[in-house]
């Protein structure tokens, strides 16, 4: 098989084959210099299952780790250190 051909199998693989939804094709170089055609598996997709409180705040706030004390870290129109 040539390159082109792998190439063409595997777009028809894509296009008819009944698992194209959970397969993809790749032409390969054998090492005798011919061509074939590799079938990879996809992984299953993730169902992500999002309650009412993540879809309306999905970062939730953090509490400042530098405290209240503006001398610690004061602004820098105080003068900081």
């Amino acid at each position: 098989m040539t390159e082109e051909e792998a190439k063409a199998r595997c777009a028809q693989l894509a296009a008819e084959h009944p698992d194209r939804r959970t397969t993809n094709w790749i032409p390969v170089k054998q090492k005798d210099g011919s061509w074939a055609v590799a079938r990879i598996p996809l992984p299953p997709p993730v169902k992500v299952e999002q309650t009412q409180e993540s879809q309306n705040d999905p970062r939730p706030q953090r509490e400042n780790p530098r405290g209240e004390n503006p001398w610690i870290n004061p602004p820098p129109w105080i003068g900081g250190l």
